[in-house]
């Protein structure tokens, strides 16, 4: 049955909140006594300290500085995003794939991967024809005015702490070998024509060895015989590597690799061990955060049925608190309080959401998984915006389990486009609240020029007929398709887009 709901609406009450350079952050959490900081505790054995132990669930879901449901009107102007914040994976940056992105209104694009093994099979050598090819794709990516994430991996044979796996740590007599390879790679890479900025050391560092092959496309960093997963071991690696790579170019960005997180430490799903998610602390408690620039995680949501999703590890769901990107933002943001670090950005480098086993799957070629994962695109890059990243990368162009955005034949499906309009409209767009008065529906509102925005959708399932005075200016579907404005519009499971001036 439908519901509807009488909200008056005006142009001339807003609620503007600062972001995180506008706000104190709130009390950490007590990781430490009030003579010992965070930072100092390198070499400490993990003790009940922990933030996991010690910080409560409200610490860790509401994001340090950033605006709120319950944020107080302010005079201070919302912050502008300093680039876009879509990005696309590609498997190869190939003129059709770079036409694709450039159509999509993506800015960003990350890269598996500057192999170390490949360039330095022997200690001391240099070999750059070998990455011929994918110097070629950072030219390309540079030309279209795209920011390339660049993942590097690899560990040669000798520099290898785990023989047999290259996707594993680097032996730690190696550490100085790999911040000389960085050095050099970061004097190459960052100046013209290759302009690379953004260097992302491993992928899903935060698993362990033993769970994966040698030459797994996973970082392989983690440790599950150490309460905190080997993160300690990684801030070791990056203390001696993040000074060479800032003296080969200072503006270099050098992130935690994307961090699987594969579950909620803090409140871990019944039967499920959430210590690989302690990675990151450990990198922290270990004095690791003077010397990385930004967190890369990922956040994938698994489809439930017809526009539903969800990631029951990390407590999430389409009807409650919406893409599990929010929970893992706001747990990293809490963690980098508490650890006196509020000033590093985060990075979603793998977003999606995932359907089946496989691309193959029946109900993966769906119409209705279509429209969902077009309806979820809307949801999870406005959240981005909402949760105040520098960037929210889908992955990927040609998909994994459902997630593509082109068919076989390099043709844009449905989801592509919700890509497209969303990425359009909100360019420039400054997140200033989140909708909490219309009963059962959700959504953000947007300040872009003199224009307010509001993406609004069913949080239940439901239509619910609502009333807006005064009446909107223009209202368009998740594709970009304009619906007639009017003083009452219906909201379903599609977000709409509403504007006014």
């Amino acid at each position: 049955m439908n519901k509807k709901n009488a909200i008056q609406l005006s142009l001339v009450i807003w609620i503007i909140v600062g972001l995180a350079a506008c706000l104190p952050a709130g009390p950490a959490p007590e990781t430490a006594s009030p003579q010992t900081s965070p930072s100092s505790t390198a070499g400490v054995s993990p003790t009940s300290d922990s933030i996991i132990q010690a910080a409560t669930p409200i610490d860790l879901l509401t994001p340090t500085g950033l605006p709120s449901e319950t944020a107080v009107p302010g005079a201070v102007t919302p912050v502008v995003p300093l680039q876009p914040v879509p990005g696309i994976e590609l498997n190869a940056v190939d003129p059709a794939a770079l036409n694709r992105v450039v159509q999509s209104g993506a800015y960003w694009i990350r890269r598996n991967s500057l192999k170390w093994s490949a360039v330095e099979p022997s200690e001391g050598e240099r070999n750059w024809d070998a990455v011929a090819g994918l110097e070629a794709e950072f030219q390309a990516s540079s030309k279209r005015g795209l920011e390339l994430v660049l993942i590097v991996s690899g560990a040669p044979t000798w520099a290898q702490k785990s023989k047999g796996y290259p996707c594993g740590p680097v032996a730690a007599e190696k550490f100085s070998a790999f911040a000389q390879f960085l050095y050099d790679a970061v004097k190459r890479y960052s100046a013209a024509p290759y302009n690379v900025k953004y260097w992302e050391l491993g992928n899903e560092p935060d698993v362990d060895p033993s769970f994966v092959q040698g030459d797994s496309p996973y970082g392989c960093w983690g440790d599950q015989e150490d309460v905190f997963y080997g993160g300690g071991y990684y801030a070791g690696m990056l203390q001696q590597v993040y000074p060479q790579i800032k003296a080969a170019d200072p503006d270099a960005q050098v992130l935690v690799g994307g961090l699987l997180m594969d579950c909620d430490p803090v409140n871990p799903p019944e039967g499920k061990d959430c210590t690989p998610s302690l990675f990151m602390e450990g990198i922290l408690r270990s004095g690791g955060g003077d010397f990385f620039d930004g967190i890369s995680f990922h956040a994938y949501d698994y489809y439930s049925g017809p526009f539903e999703f969800g990631n029951a590890n990390w407590n999430s769901n389409w009807d409650t608190t919406g893409p599990a990107l929010i929970a893992k933002a706001r747990y990293l943001r809490s963690l980098l309080a508490a650890y006196q670090h509020p000033e590093k950005f985060l990075l979603n480098s793998e977003a999606g959401v995932i359907c089946g086993r496989s691309d193959h799957d029946p109900v993966c070629q769906t119409d209705e998984f279509e429209l969902t994962k077009s309806y979820y695109l809307a949801q999870v890059n406005s959240a981005a915006l909402v949760e105040g990243l520098r960037a929210n990368i889908w992955y990927s162009l040609t998909g994994w389990r459902g997630t593509g955005l082109v068919d076989a034949s390099g043709a844009p499906n449905k989801s592509f486009e919700a890509l497209r309009f969303n990425a359009e409209l909100l360019h420039d767009a400054a997140f200033i609240r989140t909708v909490t008065e219309i009963s059962a529906v959700k959504g953000y509102e947007f300040l872009k020029g003199q224009r307010r925005i509001q993406v609004l959708w069913s949080a239940d399932g439901e239509d619910h007929v609502t009333e807006f005075d005064p009446q909107p200016l223009a209202v368009f579907d998740v594709f970009g398709s304009s619906l007639k404005p009017a003083e009452e519009l219906t909201i379903t499971s599609q977000p709409v887009y509403i504007e006014w001036e």
